[in-house]
C-alpha cells in the first residue's frame, strides 16, 4: 500500500510539473513571436545602413576616431546573455564561446555584460569584467540600448581597448542559433570597395560624424534583439521537451501504478484463498 501512495503522489508532482511547463511554454511562444519579428524586421535596415556607409567611407576615405586603431592589445567583449534562465543550454554555450575566444587572444579581455546570467562570466586572469547593463527588460527599445553602445564608443575613443567584438547568439530559426563574435570597432569599411563618386552635403566629416556613432548604436540594438528572440525560442523549445518529458514520465509510472495495484489484488486473492482452504 506504501508504495501505492507514493507512486501517486510523484504522478501527482509530474501533473503539477507539465502544467507549469505548459504554462511558461505557452508565455515563451507569445513572446518569441513579437522578439521575432522585431529582430527579423530591423535586421535589413542594419544591414543597409552599415552597406551604405560602407561604400561612402570607402570613397572618401574614413577619418573619425571610431575607424581609427589604436595601439591598445586590450579587447571589449560585450557578452549578450539571458535574463532569467530554463532556456536549455545557451548560456553555456555562450560561455563556452567565450573560453574559446580568450584561449586563441593574446592580450587583456575586458568584458560588458548584457543580462543578469553572465554577470560572473570571467575566463581567466587575463580577463576583467568591467561593466554590467542588467536593468534592460525583454522588450528592449533603440532608446535603452543606447547606454550600451555610448559605453562602447567612450572606451575604445580613450584609447583603452583596441577591439570591441559582441558575443551573441544569433538567430536563425526557432530551432537553430549560432553563437557568433561580431567585431564592431574599429570600423571597418574596407569590404566593398566603390569606384563612384558621392557628392555629399553639407560635408563627408559632418556626415560621419553623426552616422558612424548611429551605425553602432544600431548594431548594438539589433545584436540585442537578436539575443532576445533567441532567448525566447530557446526557452518555449526547453519547456515543450519538459513538458513532454513529464507527460512520458507519468505514462510510465501510471503503468507502474497499475502492475503494483495488480499485484496487490492478486496477493490479497491469494490470501483470501488460502484462509478459506485452511478452514476447509
Amino acid at each position: 500500500m506504501g508504495s501505492l501512495i507514493g507512486i501517486r503522489r510523484r504522478i501527482k508532482s509530474a501533473k503539477n510539473i507539465t502544467q507549469i511547463t505548459k504554462a511558461m511554454e505557452m508565455v515563451s511562444a507569445s513572446k518569441m513571436k513579437k522578439a521575432q519579428d522585431a529582430a527579423l524586421s530591423s535586421r535589413p535596415f542594419t544591414d543597409k545602413l552599415k552597406e551604405i556607409m560602407s561604400k561612402v567611407g570607402s570613397g572618401i576615405g574614413l577619418r573619425h576616431p571610431l575607424a581609427m586603431s589604436n595601439d591598445s592589445k586590450n579587447v571589449l567583449v560585450v557578452l549578450l546573455s539571458t535574463n532569467k534562465g530554463l532556456c536549455g543550454g545557451l548560456n553555456v554555450n555562450l560561455y563556452r564561446a567565450l573560453l574559446d575566444f580568450a584561449k586563441n587572444h593574446e592580450g587583456g579581455i575586458q568584458i560588458a555584460t548584457v543580462g543578469k546570467k553572465a554577470k560572473w562570466a570571467t575566463p581567466g586572469n587575463a580577463s576583467e569584467l568591467v561593466a554590467k547593463f542588467n536593468d534592460l527588460g525583454e522588450s528592449v527599445t533603440f532608446a535603452e540600448s543606447r547606454s550600451v553602445s555610448s559605453f562602447i564608443m567612450s572606451q575604445f575613443i580613450k584609447g583603452q581597448i583596441g577591439k570591441v567584438y559582441l558575443a551573441y547568439p544569433k538567430f536563425i530559426s526557432t530551432l537553430q542559433n549560432e553563437i557568433t563574435f561580431t567585431q564592431i570597432l574599429p570600423l571597418n569599411n574596407e569590404e566593398s570597395v566603390s569606384s563612384s563618386t558621392y557628392t555629399i552635403e553639407p560635408s563627408p566629416a559632418e556626415l560621419l560624424e553623426s552616422l558612424l556613432p548611429y551605425q553602432i548604436e544600431m548594431s548594438v540594438y539589433q545584436t540585442i534583439l537578436e539575443a532576445r528572440a533567441t532567448e525566447h525560442s530557446a526557452r518555449m523549445v526547453a519547456m515543450k521537451n519538459a513538458s513532454d518529458n513529464a507527460r512520458d514520465l507519468i505514462a510510465n509510472l501510471t503503468l507502474d501504478y497499475n502492475q503494483a495495484r495488480q499485484s496487490a489484488v492478486t496477493s490479497e486473492l491469494l490470501d483470501v484463498t488460502t484462509a478459506r482452504m485452511a478452514l476447509e
